[in-house]
């Protein structure tokens, strides 16, 4: 494996996380749709959303990278780091969001209430009518990291004593999803609850789980494997190139194209960014991506929404621009911000890892 800190830090992974970031903001701003633009590339960026299950998947292997060897854990210093590395800078954005709302329409009334609190409370995932609306609407997908995160501890109990769980739990998870969706299909459900499913995702976080169990115990395969870091990049590739609407379809349809897309594309590249000595791993290991990388979960934060909106009004319409500043104010808030109300919190219920 390539040398890495004491923490278990691979920098190929954090310039990964940049990238990932950057494809959302591209599906976001979509710069090629256009009516010049053809119907195939539309539809190819269309799919960019994949992002996401980057990010899933590599969440499912760092904490199982980092605390499935600690026996017994130390949950409360666990859910202290946790705490600390999403939470707030995800309220001080969303307290932004709403005070911007505010000002621009001076107004609020019950229905922002609502948003406000299922906002701060990282519930909105859970109503369909809140999905994409309120606060940052793509804080959805804080709700599934933290279901994750909280979870995943128990998950470790489990698979640490019979390996058929890493089959069981996923299954279980996305077949109760299906249940509770099922059961609350109800006229009265105005808004939504469970009628937008999210427990597919449980595979891309196990998926995760899987590659980091295999890093630390069967390193040794990192001799028998080669070109895995080719070999997921054009499995992804093929993938966003040939089913451009699955996520359209059924959930079971989503649960197998999660499941195809994290172990045949996510998981491969992930594994040579850690084993293989690529052109992409040592651009991502640069000290620039990494950077980038560090900063990408601010820029995920803040790439859409009022900021943009602001840059575009009042700075340029360029979408290049408006991309490159978007990067340098996640780099600022990263270091003046994140890193030290990090730090700080970590250090206040002295948790140090």
């Amino acid at each position: 494996m390539k040398e890495r800190s004491a923490k278990n830090f691979i920098p190929a992974l954090t310039g990964y996380r940049a990238v990932a970031a950057w494809m959302i903001f591209v599906l976001h701003f979509f710069p090629f749709n256009n009516p010049l633009a053809p119907d195939y590339l539309k539809s190819f960026v269309r799919e960019w959303h994949i992002g996401v299950d980057m990010f899933f998947v590599l969440s499912g292997f760092l904490i199982t990278f980092r605390y499935f060897d600690q026996q017994p854990m130390d949950f409360r210093k666990y859910m202290v780091n946790r705490f600390a590395r999403i939470y707030p800078m995800y309220f001080l954005v969303t307290l932004a969001v709403f005070t911007a709302f505010y000002l621009q329409n001076n107004l609020w009334n019950m229905e922002k209430m609502v948003e406000a609190v299922l906002s701060f409370t990282l519930t909105k995932a859970f109503f369909q009518k809140y999905f994409f609306t309120a606060g940052i609407s793509q804080g959805w997908t804080l709700t599934l990291e933290e279901l994750f995160y909280v979870t995943a501890p128990f998950y470790f109990i489990l698979l640490r004593k019979r390996s058929y769980w890493f089959f069981i739990l996923p299954v279980g998870i996305f077949l109760f999803g299906l249940f509770l969706k099922d059961i609350s299909q109800i006229p009265q459900n105005a808004w939504g609850f469970m009628q937008k499913n999210i427990s597919y995702y449980i595979f891309e976080f196990f998926t995760g789980i899987l590659l980091a169990i295999l890093v630390k115990n069967r390193s040794d395969l990192r001799h028998k494997i080669k070109g895995a870091t080719w070999f997921g990049c054009c499995f992804i590739l093929l993938f966003l190139l040939s089913l451009p609407t699955h996520y359209q379809n059924s959930d079971w349809v989503k649960a197998g194209a999660a499941v195809v897309l994290s172990v045949f594309g996510i998981a491969p590249l992930l594994w040579g960014l850690i084993f293989e000595d690529t052109a992409i791993a040592r651009f991502l290991s640069t000290k620039y991506m990494v950077l980038l990388g560090k900063s990408s979960y601010i820029f995920y934060l803040i790439h859409k929404g009022f900021i943009p909106v602001l840059i575009y009004d009042y700075v340029a319409e360029n979408v290049l621009i408006i991309f490159i500043l978007l990067n340098i104010l996640s780099v600022l808030m990263f270091n003046f911000l994140e890193k030290p109300i990090n730090l700080w919190i970590r250090k206040r219920f002295n948790s140090t890892n």
